[in-house]
């Protein structure tokens, strides 16, 4: 039997002892009928903003939001807990210039319940419980469980014009709960992608995307984000591009007008873009989708992978080699750059971006190392680190973490090759992960991390101004040339203090 949190218990018996019906609606009856913990819980019910908040007073309940009563929502606080509470409604939405197309132009409230969940997004969405844990299912919700199928309440093409964020949120649920999506009344396309990959659709689907103009960028990036770090990630990701997400614009609100903002056309070329069979078994997007899958469900590392290969099939990159196969040098680089200006564009912070950079720019660094039988962690590493002033990490514990993230992205795009079905190949690789970690942390990458002090070595050396001193020991150490242990540290500043002691001796003579 399903049973509700106390609060909810409280509130559902609050509406029935007035004669409200009251209903809990939407994501959480879909995640309590599929065996999981809600994240949140939505209450839709048979009373007006002003009847549910007098109900609220009466029990000693706040009504923390009563901006969203115009579009019949009250957001009240129920034992500690908060709860959107919406009366019965419907709604029209507007793709007038400069207005937000996720929000309501107009909102009008209904009488039964029915109606209400009319209105929603998707059939398992639909659904409703009352106090009792009695189901109310219009529109075939339990059965899509069961089926596993993600499918639009009605005519597809009128939930999407209703609201355009909808279609994103199709490709987040797809993600998230691993379903299939199907739709009716619509024009469907013949099937995509690679037959036997596990993201090959049956069925494809014409989405108006145009629509997603009227959107705002912060929704838009909501959504990616969710859909990024979902557990199907793959799937989410193949209807995105396939139904011509990936090629749509948002809108961003800047110095008082609308800027428009795409989305990721740059990825549009990957579907279907061939690569050497020697090394790979699936196509460039969806060795991409498998990659991303492969991965931990962290932000950086899913963008750093979904965009690791965005470079490749440029026509200045794409080459064949001598045995006439596809071939790809210097993808990493111009996938970089691509990387950076796709986030700069979405709005990411400085930091955020530098990091996927730098993750795009070297996953394919450890390959050499993979390749020798004895590789040489100093000169590798010495190579990799030459110019530390362009890195994202300031310290040796960032840059420990970055290359964590890195020995992430290495191992999810191994993993989605033809290496991914060589156990001791994908071992050998977990392997080098740990050495190139041990190696990381023990390179120094701002004087801070020298294992002497700055007042340490001004007292050994006499030196009032010790600056240059620490700098010159980091570049010995960094260069390899150097141990970074405390007493032979202090052996080479003393002599580099004893040397710019006679330059200057000198330079006062001459």
């Amino acid at each position: 039997m399903i049973k509700f949190p106390p609060h909810i218990e409280k509130l559902l018996a609050a509406f029935a002892a007035r004669q409200k019906e009251a209903y809990v609606v939407g994501g959480a009856v879909r995640d309590l009928l599929l065996g999981r913990e809600p994240h949140d819980y939505d209450v839709a019910a048979a009373a007006l903003p002003e009847e549910t908040a007098a109900l609220c007073e009466e029990e000693g309940w706040p009504c923390l939001d009563r901006l969203g009563a115009r579009w019949g929502v009250i957001t009240a606080r129920v034992d500690g807990r908060e709860v959107e509470i919406s009366a019965f409604r419907g709604e029209r939405y507007t793709m007038a210039a400069g207005e937000e197309a996720h929000r309501p132009a107009a909102v009008w409230y209904g009488k039964t319940l029915a109606e209400d969940l009319s209105r929603r997004d998707f059939t398992v969405n639909a659904m409703a419980l009352d106090k009792d844990g009695r189901l109310f299912d219009f529109y075939g919700g339990q059965k899509d469980l069961e089926r596993k199928v993600l499918r639009p309440v009605g005519e597809a093409a009128l939930r999407y014009r209703e609201d355009a964020l909808r279609m994103l949120r199709a490709c987040r649920f797809v993600a998230q709960l691993g379903f299939t999506y199907e739709e009716e009344g619509h024009l469907t396309l013949p099937g995509c992608g690679m037959k036997g990959s596990p993201y090959y659709l049956e069925r494809n689907f014409l989405w108006p995307a145009e629509n997603l103009r009227g959107v705002s960028l912060e929704r838009v990036k909501s959504e990616l984000e969710a859909l990024l770090v979902a557990p199907y990630a793959g799937k989410g990701l193949m209807l995105f591009l396939t139904t011509g997400l990936a090629g749509a614009s948002c809108r961003s609100r800047q110095g008082g007008s609308n800027r428009e903002v795409p989305l990721l056309p740059e990825l549009e070329h990957l579907l279907g873009l061939p690569q050497n069979p020697r090394y790979h078994m699936y196509d460039v997007w969806e060795h991409t989708l498998q990659a991303v899958d492969n991965s931990p469900r962290d932000l950086t590392v899913r963008w750093a992978l979904l965009l690791h290969d965005v470079g490749k099939g440029l026509p200045e990159i794409r080459k064949p080699n001598k045995e006439g196969q596809p071939s790809d040098h210097g993808h990493e680089r111009a996938s970089a750059e691509i990387a950076e200006n796709i986030l700069s564009r979405l709005g990411y912070p400085k930091d955020f971006v530098r990091t996927v950079r730098f993750l795009v720019s070297r996953h394919m660094r450890f390959v050499p190392l993979l390749q020798s039988d004895e590789p040489n962690w100093s000169r590798w590493l010495r190579k990799e680190t030459a110019d530390l002033r362009q890195a994202p990490f300031r310290r040796t514990e960032e840059m420990v973490k970055i290359f964590r993230l890195l020995c992430e992205v290495f191992m999810a795009d191994m993993g989605a090759s033809c290496a991914g079905k060589d156990e001791t190949m994908m071992k050998k690789g977990a392997w080098l992960c740990e050495k190139v970690l041990q190696a990381v942390a023990a390179l120094p990458v701002a004087t801070a991390d020298l294992a002497v002090k700055g007042e340490e070595a001004a007292k050994a050396t006499g030196e009032k101004v010790i600056a240059p001193i620490m700098r010159a020991l980091l570049a010995q150490v960094q260069a390899g040339n150097l141990p970074n242990v405390k007493e032979a540290l202090l052996e080479a500043a003393a002599k580099k203090a004893a040397r710019d002691r006679r330059a200057r001796s000198k330079d006062a003579k001459a």
